[in-house]
């Protein structure tokens, strides 16, 4: 299953975060001999933003591992790609029991096999909409709230200071 990890940009209601993931490596997430031989991959300035669910309680501002479920992908994959020619191989199956007609001088049999593609694709839509309603990815764990960074960063900054005042202190005048 694809993990990624990201901070959480906002709250929302019933129990989902907004969750901001930065790649920290150029390339594709779990397949980096496929990123060689295309060329859209993510940067390291790239930025994605996805509705998660919470159950950790994370806050805004924590550092969070956000877990996608596989084989909801291998599903909204099938429903978008595979409903609209499954739609267009049941319309051409269609037109053969339909008889000879027109309908507006169009005949019948085209209209049938004509028809069943888009509603093919709008019933792949319907089907991925009603097969990801309840499948978000999960905020798994917490990596780092945001006051252990904080106290990190802050660490590093008095570090930073005082090795300051060392080298001005240390100058020769």
């Amino acid at each position: 299953m694809p993990e990624y990890e990201g901070f959480v940009a906002s709250l929302r209601e019933n129990g989902k975060a907004e969750v901001l993931i930065q790649p920290e490596t150029a390339g594709i997430v779990g397949a980096p001999s496929v990123s060689a031989r295309v060329c859209h991959c993510a940067s390291s300035s790239s930025q994605v933003t996805m509705e998660a669910l919470n159950p950790m309680q994370a806050s805004v501002g924590d550092r969070v591992a956000v877990r996608v479920d596989a084989s909801l992908l291998i599903w909204n994959a099938g429903a978008l790609i595979g409903m609209p020619f499954f739609a267009l191989a049941l319309g051409w199956a269609v037109s053969f029991l339909i008889p000879e007609s027109e309908l507006l001088r169009v005949p019948v049999r085209f209209l049938c096999l004509f028809c069943s593609f888009p509603l093919g694709i709008v019933a792949g839509v319907f089907l991925y909409k009603h097969w990801s309603r309840g499948n978000l990815p999960t905020v798994t764990r917490i990596t780092q709230t945001r006051q252990e960074m904080a106290s990190r960063f802050a660490e590093g900054q008095k570090r930073t200071n005082e090795m300051t005042t060392l080298t001005i202190q240390s100058r020769p005048e």
